[in-house]
């Protein structure tokens, strides 16, 4: 490294920690365009929360409009396995849990599904629709009806 470039890293390390140091997040302005990512044991992307705005609304719940989740293979492909869309979600991440009251539409190579009042659990990789459920199938079923 440069002898100047390492001059400007040492002139802005403590700048950005003292920026940091008197940061505060404010509960009551939503986050644009928010994001939020979380990754198994190993280091690989398990799942990415994005919305156009979020609200932090207690310690463990994050209210987020037009949500998409992409849920991945959790294998160092990055593998995008799952796509879930809401209007409006509400995200509990310490609990890897997402709900909704209203609509959800889950995207998948072998199926897709739509419905309301869902909830999503990502240790189990599992979505509950309780009402309107509509699921597609692109799988074969062979000998289904025997």
């Amino acid at each position: 490294m440069p002898a100047l470039a390492k001059r400007l890293l040492l002139c802005l390390v403590p700048a950005v920690a003292a920026l940091a140091a008197n940061t505060q997040v404010s509960t009551d302005k939503p986050v644009i365009n928010f994001r939020l990512p979380a990754f198994t044991p190993e280091g690989h992307r398990a799942w990415l929360v994005r919305g156009s705005e979020a609200r932090f609304v207690g310690e463990n719940q994050i209210d987020v409009k037009e949500l998409t989740l992409s849920v991945f293979s959790g294998r160092p492909d990055g593998k995008v396995d799952t796509l879930i869309l809401s209007p409006v979600a509400v995200v509990h991440p310490a609990d890897a849990i997402i709900t909704g009251p209203g609509t959800i539409r889950v995207i998948n190579d072998q199926f897709e599904a739509s419905g309301s009042d869902w909830r999503y659990a990502h240790a189990d990789k599992r979505v509950s629709i309780a009402k309107h459920v509509r699921v597609t199938f692109r799988a074969e079923f062979k000998d289904f009806l025997k």
